[in-house]
C-alpha cells in the first residue's frame, strides 16, 4: 500500500499511516514518532486521521542534520581525545628510553674516565719505578742513607740483620761506623746480601718484627694508595 501526502489548504500536512488505516498502528506509529520528535506537533482530521503539518516535517529534518552534526562531532572528539592519548603515551615511551639512554651514556662515561684515571696512575708509577730503580743502581750511597734513616725510627735496635743487594753489600758494610754512631743500644749487626732485594732498598729484621723497606714494596704501597683514593672520588 503506499504512502498518502494529503494537502490540507489551511495548512499542509503529512499523514501518518496508509489509506486504509489501522487505528492500533497508527496510535503506536504516532507514540514513536513523538518519543524520537518531541517538539514536533501532530494535527487530527475530523475522522480520526493524524497528519503532520510540512513545517514539522521541515523541523525533523532539521534535527536529524543536527544529531547527525552532533554525533560527527562527539566521534571526532573523542576520536581526537584518543588520538592525543596515545601520542603522549607513545611520547612519553620514548623520552623515557632518551632519558635512560643518555643515564647509559653518562654512566659508561664516567666508568671509562675512571679507568683511564687508573691506567694513567699505573703508567706514572710504572715510570717512577723505573726511573727511580736506575737511578739507584747507579747511586749506591742512597742504600746506606735509606738503613741509616730506618734504624734511626727503631725502637728496638739490639739485634739487627739487614739484606740488601749483593752489589750494594761492600759499599754498606764500608759505612757499619755511620750506623753504630750515637746508637749504643745496638748490640749486634749483621749484612746479608739477598739478590730479592732491590738495589736501593733493604730488608731488617729486628727483634720485634721485620722492616720492609725494599723500594718494590714502597711503590706497591704508593699505588695502592693513589689508586684507592681514585676509587673513593
Amino acid at each position: 500500500m503506499s504512502k498518502i501526502i494529503r494537502h490540507v489548504t489551511s495548512a499542509p500536512a503529512v499523514s501518518i499511516g496508509e489509506k486504509h488505516r489501522d487505528a492500533v498502528e497508527e496510535a503506536t506509529a504516532a507514540q514513536k514518532l513523538g518519543e524520537i520528535f518531541p517538539l514536533v506537533s501532530m494535527v487530527t482530521t475530523r475522522d480520526g486521521e493524524k497528519l503532520i503539518p510540512v513545517q514539522e516535517v521541515i523541523k525533523m529534518a532539521q534535527k536529524l542534520q543536527q544529531d547527525c552534526e552532533a554525533s560527527r562531532q562527539q566521534g571526532y572528539e573523542e576520536g581526537h581525545e584518543t588520538g592525543l592519548q596515545e601520542g603522549l603515551k607513545e611520547a612519553r615511551k620514548v623520552l623515557g628510553q632518551l632519558e635512560q639512554a643518555i643515564s647509559d651514556a653518562v654512566d659508561q662515561r664516567a666508568t671509562l674516565l675512571q679507568e683511564a684515571k687508573q691506567r694513567i696512575l699505573e703508567l706514572v708509577v710504572q715510570i717512577s719505578k723505573k726511573v727511580t730503580f736506575e737511578a739507584q743502581e747507579i747511586d749506591r750511597e742512597s742504600t746506606v742513607a735509606l738503613i741509616d734513616n730506618v734504624i734511626g725510627q727503631l725502637v728496638d735496635r739490639s739485634r739487627l740483620r739487614i739484606k740488601v743487594h749483593p752489589d750494594h753489600l761492600p759499599v754498606v758494610e764500608q759505612n757499619i761506623d755511620r750506623f753504630l754512631v750515637g746508637s749504643t743500644s745496638i748490640k749486634e749487626l749483621t749484612f746479608e746480601a739477598d739478590p730479592r732485594v732491590r738495589m736501593g732498598g733493604c730488608f731488617i729484621e729486628t727483634p720485634t718484627g721485620d722492616i720492609d723497606a725494599r723500594l718494590e714494596s714502597q711503590f706497591e704501597i704508593i699505588t695502592e694508595t693513589l689508586l684507592s683514593g681514585e676509587e673513593e672520588h
